[in-house]
């Protein structure tokens, strides 16, 4: 039988859902503020001499990310910067673990903790090479800008540099590439070797391809216009083929997104629903060191589904 103070466990269980699905609100709403005013702000910094008493004023900088961190947040193009992606993970570790500390003590504090820190680093790794794919995607519409201009009279460093000024949006990573490559030729370096570095820091498939043409374009002369826009029709082929692929391999990955949450799923019903298993889980040594196990075990079978669902093109 159970007794009327049994139902506490599944009633902190269920408060606990509830503030981490009002936290996961606030924090969203944080990000999405917080990206607004670093794209504001980055436009109304005032110079010294221009403000009143010859002091700038500056924003308070929020805590840089380490390299590696950086480094995958801006492979994973989130939607805000990574300095703000840093912090607010940082502020949920905290206030979760500190949430789940109060309400259901040191064991479930400590499966919080797991859970903040793994659960957002899964996410940006679900997102990897978000960056590379937009880039590939906005170099077909550079190489035919490239390929107008060239048809206008301009040269190949004009035509670069015009690329790179009119594309926007998705293909900005780009736009800041061309344009790094043509403001090099024109402070005096080969337009050749600055097209090359393009390629060494973006060794992408359709970049590499993109660069030999406008390289050899650069080299020999001849019908450059033509060779341009060849190259964007097969990089366009290409990635109508990889989309048509990961359309067919979608069915296999939610498959696997969904085989991986079940257990999760079944496991926090099972919490809320029967106090004696909710007092096993978190209040027990051995609850606790089997959780931690099958999260462990559930996660690597969810990576290893979705290494077998990716498609290689």
């Amino acid at each position: 039988m159970h007794t009327p103070g049994g139902s506490g466990p599944a009633v902190t269980l269920a408060a606990l859902v509830a503030l981490a699905v009002l936290a996961a609100g606030a924090l969203g709403r944080a990000a999405h503020h917080l990206a607004r005013r670093d794209a504001v702000a980055g436009r109304l910094v005032v110079p010294a001499e221009a403000s009143p008493g010859g002091c700038a004023r500056l924003r308070r900088p929020l805590p840089a990310p380490p390299p590696r961190v950086a480094a995958a947040l801006a492979d994973a193009d989130l939607p805000v910067p990574p300095a703000v992606a840093w912090t607010l993970w940082l502020v949920a570790v905290a206030a979760g673990s500190l949430v789940a500390l109060v309400a259901g003590g040191p064991g479930l504090a400590g499966v919080a903790l797991v859970a903040l820190g793994a659960g957002p680093a899964l996410a940006v790794r679900t997102r990897r090479g978000r960056a590379d794919t937009r880039i590939e995607l906005a170099l077909p519409v550079a190489l035919e800008a490239v390929a107008r201009s060239l048809r206008s009279g301009a040269s190949l460093r004009q035509a670069v540099e015009e690329a790179g000024r009119a594309s926007s949006g998705g293909g900005r990573a780009l736009a800041a590439e061309l344009a790094r490559a043509a403001a090099e030729a024109a402070q005096g370096a080969s337009l050749v070797a600055a097209l090359e570095a393009v390629a060494v820091r973006r060794p992408l498939p359709g970049v590499r391809l993109g660069v030999a043409a406008l390289c050899l374009g650069a080299e020999t002369g001849g019908a450059q216009a033509r060779a341009v826009d060849g190259v964007a029709a097969t990089v366009r082929e290409r990635l109508a083929v990889a989309a048509e692929l990961r359309a067919l391999s979608s069915q296999a990955r939610i498959s696997a997104l969904v085989i991986g949450l079940a257990p999760v799923g079944f496991g926090a019903f099972a919490a809320a629903t029967d106090p004696r298993t909710a007092q096993f889980m978190l209040h027990t040594p051995a609850g606790l060191a089997l959780l931690v196990c099958g999260l462990i075990l559930d996660t690597v079978g969810w990576l290893w589904m979705q290494r077998l669902a990716k498609v290689a093109v």
